[in-house]
């Protein structure tokens, strides 16, 4: 840079009359100086100075955009706020020394009140991450809310302010979510540990509360979704597959989805987690860091959304990422997603048990580095949206076709349904599913099973799922098999 910028100076000219200056004398040892006089200096031409005077100036510009997007990416990891929930020095961990190294980070989807009726439960869903120091099985390990564990004496904790307060006492017999409600991230992590014998060495709580500011400081956002998405309280949430917007309220809306066709829990934390993907992938993009002001309104969005032990922000967007991957089969770049073994039906308190030695031969597992048992390999997936046995649904033949609704009915005969009464109304631009409260399921179910069809609840009535079969663009809408998009 200095000889580019000296290169450019011209040399001081003399004024007139000004006396040639006296020539130096030479140092001891210094070669003589020829009587010719000093070597002129080489023309710069104009078009090498402009080219110079460019280089200058392009390498200020990219000096000054790497130092602003430093700036903005610190602003952006210092809006996560940290909250104290690690016990690294926990008694209840196990085989310290075969787990030496491992990555292990509890991440949570906290529930929002969903249509103004408070949760009794907020912790939605818990996934500890496991990574091996090794390289070996990544497993993303799901614990389910309603699990019955001892929850000991935990401090409480003010979610307003990050601070714990007075203990509070043990409780032989209660919910996993009630963790969380009562200690926050510490009893939370202390009950895993617990659990599991486990170190839990991160900790991330993604509070579905924030969701609409954080969506909102970032501009909306695009997820993907394999099918519909049809909740009993929020109604049809997301209508079509594949990408899709969502501005702040929508986001919310789709991650606090509860008892849709795509219920399991990998699907309820995928939701969640590429609603938070995608917001923390739009702010650290490159054109939010150098956007004035953009880095500060994220970091705002992520104060009221999420907290963090252990984690930057960096390593939430690569987790969230990845728990928000389409597949759960652990086919070497997603990692497996299983469940806690858990007894297929709650107990008289409506909490899931565990089914212990098979818990325990899987946290064994995990702690040594050993292969999975075969009794928990079973990948916590989707089920498929398949109807109830006995489902009947009613067809209106809305084509402006003769016969055309024959195809649909026998078709969804094929699938399992059971067809009711067949009637004729007027022409519809696109099929419609008609269902009441307490045919929500299967609601979920048909509108996965048929390309383009609306989801229209009806709150009033009861006993009620009818399809309306309209034309569609060039032919009947014809009832198929799910397929999902691919949101790999």
């Amino acid at each position: 840079m200095t000889e580019v910028v000296g290169a450019l100076v011209p040399r001081r000219r003399r004024c007139a009359g000004e006396p040639d200056p006296e020539p130096a004398e030479p140092a001891a040892g210094d070669a003589p100086v020829s009587e010719e006089g000093p070597e002129e200096p080489a023309v710069v031409s104009p078009r090498q100075r402009a080219l110079r005077i460019g280089a200058v100036v392009a390498a200020v510009l990219v000096l000054a955009a790497t130092a602003f997007g430093f700036a903005g990416r610190s602003t952006v990891h210092d809006g996560v706020r940290p909250v104290a929930a690690l016990e690294p020095d926990s008694d209840a961990i196990l085989d310290a020394a075969a787990q030496a190294g491992d990555r292990n980070v509890l991440v949570l989807g906290v529930q929002a009140d969903r249509a103004g009726v408070p949760e009794p439960a907020r912790t939605d869903t818990a996934v500890l991450v496991h990574q091996p120091a090794g390289g070996g099985q990544a497993v993303n390990l799901a614990v389910p809310a309603t699990l019955e564990v001892p929850r000991p004496p935990c401090r409480r904790w003010d979610p307003v302010t990050g601070a714990y307060g007075e203990t509070v006492p043990a409780e032989s017999r209660t919910a996993f979510a009630t963790a969380y409600d009562v200690g926050g991230p510490a009893c939370a992590v202390g009950v895993v540990q617990n659990l599991t014998g486990i170190p839990v060495s991160g900790f991330v709580a993604f509070d579905l509360a924030g969701a609409p500011g954080l969506v909102t400081s970032v501009g909306g956002v695009e997820v993907c979704t394999e099918r519909p998405v049809v909740d009993p309280v929020l109604g049809p949430v997301v209508e079509g597959s594949g990408a899709v917007p969502l501005d702040g309220p929508a986001a919310l809306r789709f991650a606090s989805a509860s008892g849709t066709a795509d219920s399991s829990p990998a699907n309820r934390v995928q939701r969640q987690q590429r609603v938070l993907a995608a917001a923390l992938g739009r702010a650290l993009s490159t054109s939010s860091l150098l956007t004035p002001g953009a880095p500060g309104r994220a970091a705002d969005g992520l104060s009221g959304a999420v907290v963090a032990d252990g984690v930057d922000a960096g390593e939430i967007l690569t987790l969230a990422r990845g728990l928000g991957r389409a597949g759960t089969a652990g086919d070497g770049s997603t990692p497996v997603f299983l469940p806690v073994p858990v007894a297929d039906t709650p107990n008289t308190r409506g909490h899931l048990e565990l089914q212990r030695s098979d818990a325990r031969a899987l946290f064994s597992a995990l702690r040594e580095h050993g292969p999975l048992p075969g009794s928990a390999t079973a990948p916590a997936a989707r089920s498929a949206a398949a109807p109830v046995a006995g489902t009947t649904v009613d067809l209106v033949d809305a084509t402006g076709r003769p016969g055309a609704v024959d195809q649909v009915a026998a078709d969804l005969r094929a699938r399992g349904y059971e067809i009711g009464e067949i009637t004729t109304g007027p022409v519809s631009p696109h099929a419609t599913v008609h269902y009441s409260p307490d045919n929500t399921e299967a609601a979920g179910a048909l509108v996965g099973a048929l390309p383009g069809a609306h989801p229209a609840p009806d709150p009033t009535g009861t006993g009620r799922l009818e399809l309306v079969v309209g034309p569609g663009d060039a032919a009947p809408v014809r009832a198929v098999p799910a397929a999902d998009a691919d949101c790999s």
